[in-house]
């Protein structure tokens, strides 16, 4: 690696305020040094003055994101704004200023770009989002897929799927969930469930982002677990601290969202025997 400070590797992090980032930071701030850019990735001109500042950055992480399904519906040309347009302009901008010491950028995906399947999903399954949020992110992984070779640095796609943490915004499952049932409200009602998903660690995803900026790796990898857990069960967890509370939900069969790993454990992450109800 080029120019690195004291032999550390310099990362750029943009939407810092994140808990995959604020996850990595922690982790790693001794074995990485962060560079952390404060603004809008909106603003492009901003960010490009920061990079002119920040030269001996070598590789680039952008987490600025908006993940909430629900606002994405909302505000669906603020979404592709944020998660998908200013992140190409962001690659452009990287590629115009030809920074000497700069070789990577890990672009974050999700694994809301998948058609929900029966079957686990590998990197080469059908895309196709249900909900603009992966609709938005499914651009921006066209994009590079179809253009990383015109650059001059490398580019990885970190495609996440499930994670749970208690201090997670809304429109997470297991957060949206717990709210329900802090409610006042007796008799809680939940619609389209009977379905599996993949979680992984936080600290696990940690890893595996820091094994792909470390390698370079290039191209999409999924960041999961390879195991289902059946959301209903979430649900009968979560339901044991609220015993007062009712539960009713349809009976109608849905299909999943479970990762396959076989790509990203062949190029040699690990992932930790994780049970996201032991969070719980």
């Amino acid at each position: 690696m080029k120019n690195r400070l004291n032999n550390k590797l310099v990362v750029g992090c943009i939407g810092s305020n994140s808990t995959l980032a604020k996850e990595l930071i922690k982790q790693y701030n001794n074995r990485i040094i962060f560079k952390i850019y404060k603004g809008k990735i909106e603003n492009i001109k901003l960010i490009e003055n920061w990079l002119l500042n920040n030269k001996n950055i070598n590789i680039l992480i952008n987490f600025a994101a908006i993940t909430s399904v629900y606002n994405c519906e909302k505000n669906k040309k603020k979404a592709l704004k944020v998660n998908c347009f200013s992140v190409i302009k962001l690659l452009e901008t990287l590629n115009k200023i030809k920074m000497t010491n700069f070789e990577y950028f890990l672009a974050i995906s999700t694994s809301h770009v998948f058609k929900k399947s029966l079957f686990k999903l590998k990197e080469s399954s059908e895309k196709k989002p249900y909900n603009y949020y992966g609709f938005s992110k499914l651009l921006l992984e066209k994009y590079i897929l179809r253009n990383y070779k015109k650059f001059y640095f490398k580019i990885g796609i970190a495609r996440i799927f499930n994670y749970y943490n208690k201090n997670s915004k809304k429109s997470f499952f297991i957060n949206d969930t717990i709210n329900k049932f802090k409610k006042k409200t007796k008799t809680i009602k939940f619609k389209n469930i009977n379905t599996y998903r993949d979680y992984v660690s936080i600290k696990d995803i940690s890893k595996a982002i820091y094994r792909m900026i470390n390698c370079k790796m290039i191209l999409d990898f999924n960041i999961c677990s390879g195991k289902k857990i059946f959301l209903p069960n979430i649900i009968k967890k979560i339901q044991k601290k609220y015993k007062n509370k009712i539960v009713i939900f349809n009976k109608k069969r849905v299909k999943d969202l479970v990762g396959s790993n076989i790509k990203f454990k062949r190029a040699g992450w690990k992932v930790s025997k994780y049970n996201v109800l032991n969070d719980l």
